[in-house]
């Protein structure tokens, strides 16, 4: 089941740093008279950032997948009603258009950084154009030209997903805040719940607390590449291949 790829060594750390700083903290009677808040903000405002960063690359990522596949579509269509092109030239174009989304698919799933064979696929497009310039209308071929661009626009940046990500800086951050962030708490909620409650429900919400943060930590990293199949709402990336 994919939600028990939530759940890794981050998780547990977290978990086991939250209980020894509840059994340190009522075991050697520690409380702290501090505001939260400050502090929470210091978590929080980093692990928001990110996950609204690797949200929104998401969403751009089916824009550009969409552009794409338009433009392979579109290409695939002024091919078909070129009259003067023969059909074992048509077929010929179709296969080419195929080849060049199944070839995006592969490198998103195998997370390629290299645009160079992405490239070579488009090339082909072009030079497909080009020698069957007979056959194809002026007008078709500046149409043409302009789903190419579409292509092109969407496939770049969908393969400059597999590098650039959410600065690791600010994620390295968010970990190390998480990680902190019960040690802070536990002298805290001891201060103010230590004589109304029993000790348990300290432990109880030293661990839901680091667990609500670590499961969303590792939630942004699932979707800040949102091609492979690891992810609960990553992209199927087999709905956008060309079925023509």
């Amino acid at each position: 089941m994919k939600i028990l790829n939530l759940f890794n060594l981050q998780t547990f750390l977290a978990l086991i740093i939250s209980q020894l700083a509840a059994f340190v903290t009522i075991h050697y009677q520690i409380k702290f008279h501090l505001d939260l808040l400050l502090f929470s903000l210091v978590v929080v405002f980093p692990l928001h950032f990110s996950l609204q960063a690797a949200f929104k690359r998401r969403d751009r990522a089916l824009e550009y997948f969409s552009l794409f596949k338009a433009g392979a579509i579109a290409l695939n269509n002024s091919f078909l009603v070129a009259e003067d092109l023969p059909s074992e030239k048509k077929t010929e174009a179709r296969n080419i258009l195929m080849t060049m989304v199944d070839k995006l698919i592969y490198q998103l799933e195998n997370r390629v950084v290299n645009y160079a064979s992405m490239q070579i696929a488009v090339d082909k497009v072009l030079e497909f154009i080009k020698n069957n310039r007979e056959g194809l209308s002026n007008r078709n071929v500046l149409r043409m030209i302009r789903y190419l661009r579409d292509v092109t626009e969407g496939s770049t940046y969908l393969i400059s997903l597999v590098r650039h990500r959410t600065m690791l800086g600010l994620q390295f951050y968010a970990v190390v805040f998480i990680l902190i962030f019960p040690i802070v708490q536990a002298p805290i909620i001891y201060n103010r719940l230590g004589d109304l409650v029993d000790s348990w429900v300290i432990y109880l919400l030293l661990a839901i607390g680091s667990l609500i943060l670590v499961t969303l930590s590792t939630f942004q990293r699932m979707i800040e590449y949102p091609f492979d199949p690891k992810g609960m709402d990553n992209i199927q990336l087999r709905d956008f291949a060309l079925d023509i």
